[in-house]
Order: structure tokens, then C-alpha cells, then sequence
């Protein structure tokens, strides 16, 4: 076979980046090792629900919004699902609000009247949302870089503050539980807070896949196929030797350097999702008027980072009569992960108002290398042109979530495009 630009990888950066390359006119041949397109965001249906990986989309993402835009998704009607304006935090004084309305972040009442930390810290965490919700990204993402935990010590925020928020907030969004991220990744972080809203696809991430992998040729979709050695004009694969003009590495940083051995593999993160049926009828009924909340555990001790009722949010994800719940755990090793869903379902009992015998567990997902460590200094932009004819994309070229992979990959065939034209 050959094709002006092979892509190795069939997760939603990859996808995404044949997808632009396709619409660019461009003869594209995808090669992926799983069995299935997707990557870590594929879910799938197990006894009625619709289970993945526990991913959230933010309605602020530039690049899921070009996305959404693509004819290809307007047809499809690719909307998203928006939870309610920040995030809640669960406490023993019951559901905290952190954040502001979108477009309203001078709304930070909720903010100054949280029980945590002093009068002083909450006013300055107010005025820092501010400035970040007025800021545009850029601002957030440039300055001087340190860790996360000196420049709240800096900005004068107090350990209850820190510990009984911040740090439940990072571990939560970017399983950050030793507060190493980068100043401009926390911040970042915390515009989330500020800027739209959290969110799920319309459909599940499914839907993603679906209207990216509709710009491909299915006939140059080779699943199950593991590419051994690159070259910018052949690659080596289990199906033979593919010709080509350039390939895009769009795997996950472990198969990236074992295809470009000189790259630089980020120090991973771990998260082990935890799915749970419970009868509608045990969960407080859901407020017409008001978006479901997504919920951060404030205790210290507890394993969850953050939890959800899933089906309220995407309600084709349960069957009638039945709510879904998803519970991410950061940084735990995989090992003994039944006594790790007791401590877990100890936990739902209070932040839901479920008792633990309620709760059916569906599927435990354990990822050891889960997500990319916002570790400082932070390069959010690392480079996605090696050579001509050889380039990469991925969460771990940039911000490491889904608008991360997407973004990284608007850039891979920005590049891919300006060199083919070039010659």
C-alpha cells in the first residue's frame, strides 16, 4: 500500500489529525494495533450501560470546538453536555460550590463563603479566578514557571485552603496529589473553573471517534496492525512495508519512543476508573432546572478524586430506571483493586446518599500510564515536526488531556501540510 501521509495510531489524536490531512485532500492509510479505533476514550457497552474512561470535555477548548464544527459533525448533530458552572466539593458541611457562572466571574460569592481557609486566602483565590476568567489563554500559559505548591505558598493561601481544595482540586483534574504542577498548569487548571464548563459528548466520546473516523477511507483503516519501524517514507508494519510522503506518530509516549527512540517520554500518572449501577430511585431526583454537579471529594484520606452520576449528564449511557456513576482514583498501583472499590463505595455512601449496598459495580479500569505529569517546567508546546517526513502528536506533546491531543494534532498537520508544499 501507499498514501501521501500514514498515521500510526487510531486514538482521537490520531484520528484527528488524518481526519484534517483527508479533508485536505490528502490519500490517508491509519494504522492501529488495537483491535478498535479510539485509544483510551473508546467506551463501550456493557450489560445495557456505556462504560470508557471516565474522560471530560470542557466547553471552552478551542480545539473541540473546531472540531465541532467540522460538516461532518453538524450533520451528525456533535453537541456537548455541560455539567453545572464549576465543581462541587464534598465536605462534611455538605456540597461546596468552587467557580463562578461562565461569562459571570465576578459571581464569586460561593467562593468567599466556602468554610475553608481564612477571609484572606478565599479573597485572593477570588481575585486570582478573576483575572484568570478575564485573561486570554496565552497569559495563563506564559510567566515565570514553579511548582504548584510554591506559588500558592506565594500568593499566601493557607494550608487548610491548599490541602482541603487545591491540592483535592489537582488531584482531581489531573491526579497532581504532590502538588509538582507547573505555576501556568494550575492555573490553567483553575480557569477551567471560570471558562464554560465541564462537559460530556453528546452520544459519549464515541461520537468523536465516529465523525472523525467518517472522513477516513475505511478500506485504508488497518486495525490490529502494529507498526515495528518508521522512516519519513516507509513504514514497517504486520502487513507488509507502507510507502509513503510522511507519517504521524500519534500513540501513546511509551510506543512514541520505541518508534523515535531520541524522544523525551513524560513521567506518567496513574487513574483507575470505577463504574456503578444504583436504582434510580435510591439517588435524590435530579432538579429540571439544574445541570448535574461534577463532585471532588474534599477528604484527605479518601481515595476518590472526583465522581459523578454519569447517566444524568449522558442519559443514553443507562437503561430506563437505572443511573450509572463514574469514580476516578488518582495515583493508586492497581494492586487489590476490591478492597480498593470498598473504600471507594464507603465514600459514594455520603457524597451521593446511597447506601454501599446500593451500588452494582459494573467495571474497574486500572491505567497505570494514564495521563501525562504537568510536572514544572511544563513545555506546552513541545515539538510535533522531528524531521521532515517525521512527526508526532499526542496528549504529551501539549496540554495533557483531550483538547491536549486534538490541539497537538491541528499542529502535526499544520506542519505536514506546510513541508508537502514546500516540496
Amino acid at each position: 500500500m501507499r498514501a501521501d501521509v500514514i498515521v500510526i495510531g487510531g486514538g482521537l489524536s490520531g484520528l484527528a489529525v488524518a481526519a484534517r490531512l483527508a479533508d485536505a485532500g490528502l490519500e490517508i492509510a491509519l494504522v492501529e494495533a488495537g483491535a478498535a479505533l479510539g485509544g483510551r476514550v473508546r467506551e463501550e457497552r456493557v450489560d445495557g450501560f456505556r462504560l470508557g474512561g471516565g474522560h471530560l470535555a470542557h466547553t471552552s477548548w478551542p480545539a473541540l470546538s473546531e472540531l465541532a464544527e467540522l460538516p461532518a459533525a453538524r450533520s451528525a448533530r456533535l453537541t456537548l453536555r455541560p455539567f453545572a458552572p464549576g465543581v462541587r466539593l464534598a465536605t462534611p458541611d455538605g456540597l461546596l460550590r468552587f467557580g463562578a457562572a461562565p461569562n459571570r466571574p465576578q459571581q464569586s460569592m460561593a467562593t468567599l463563603l466556602a468554610p475553608i481557609g481564612t477571609v484572606a486566602d478565599k479573597t485572593e483565590l477570588s481575585k486570582q479566578f478573576y483575572r484568570l476568567a478575564r485573561s486570554p489563554l496565552d497569559t495563563t500559559l506564559s510567566g515565570p514557571e514553579e511548582a504548584s505548591a510554591d506559588c500558592f505558598a506565594a500568593r499566601g493561601y493557607s494550608p487548610v485552603l491548599v490541602d482541603g481544595f487545591l491540592r483535592r482540586y489537582l488531584t482531581a483534574l489531573s491526579a497532581d496529589e504532590d502538588l509538582a504542577a507547573s505555576r501556568r498548569g494550575a492555573d490553567w487548571l483553575l480557569r477551567l473553573l471560570v471558562r464554560g464548563r465541564f462537559a460530556i459528548p453528546e452520544g459519549g466520546f464515541n461520537a468523536l471517534i465516529d465523525v472523525l473516523a467518517a472522513r477516513l477511507e475505511s478500506s485504508r483503516i488497518l486495525l490490529g496492525t502494529r507498526a515495528h519501524e518508521v522512516h519519513a517514507d516507509r513504514v514497517a508494519t504486520d502487513a507488509g512495508l507502507l510507502r509513503t510522503s510522511a507519517v504521524v506518530v500519534a500513540t501513546e509516549p511509551a510506543a512514541a519512543v520505541s518508534l523515535f527512540p531520541g524522544l523525551q517520554e513524560p513521567r506518567m500518572r496513574a487513574l483507575t476508573t470505577l463504574w456503578h449501577a444504583v436504582d434510580g430511585t435510591m439517588l435524590p431526583p435530579p432538579c429540571p432546572e439544574r445541570a448535574p454537579a461534577l463532585l471532588i471529594d474534599g477528604d484527605a484520606a479518601s481515595p476518590v478524586a472526583r465522581t459523578w452520576v454519569h447517566s444524568r449528564i449522558a442519559p443514553d449511557s443507562a437503561p430506563a430506571g437505572r443511573e450509572l456513576v463514574c469514580t476516578m482514583v488518582a495515583g493508586h498501583d492497581g494492586k487489590e483493586l476490591e478492597a480498593l472499590n470498598r473504600a471507594v463505595l464507603a465514600r459514594l455512601e455520603p457524597i451521593h446518599g446511597v447506601s454501599a449496598r446500593g451500588f452494582q459495580t459494573l467495571q474497574i479500569n486500572h491505567c497505570e500510564r494514564a495521563v501525562p505529569a504537568l510536572d514544572a517546567p511544563y513545555n506546552f508546546a513541545r515539538p510535533v515536526r522531528l524531521i521532515g517526513g517525521l512527526y508526532v502528536c499526542g496528549d504529551h506533546r501539549g496540554l495533557p488531556n483531550i483538547e491536549g491531543a486534538l490541539a497537538s494534532a491541528a499542529r502535526a498537520a499544520d506542519a505536514v501540510l506546510a513541508d508537502l508544499r514546500r516540496r
